[in-house]
């Protein structure tokens, strides 16, 4: 999903005709969907430490 919106953002920033009136459009829906992706990948990132935090390490309960 992120990469998609990492994708999408590039794609509308190489397409986009900097000499037209409207391409401040482009240039926000780039960001907005840039923003999006990392946000996205920081809640994913911290989904997963908080997971692997909740798992029982097994050393602690081999050697106990």
């Amino acid at each position: 999903m992120c990469l998609l919106c990492i994708a999408f953002a590039s794609w509308v920033l190489k397409t986009a005709d900097p000499q037209s009136g409207d391409a401040w459009k482009a240039v926000l829906l780039a960001n907005v969907s840039a923003l999006s992706a990392i946000r996205y990948l920081r809640r994913y990132v911290k989904g997963e430490i908080a997971a692997s935090e909740k798992k029982p390490n097994l050393k602690t309960l081999c050697y106990s």
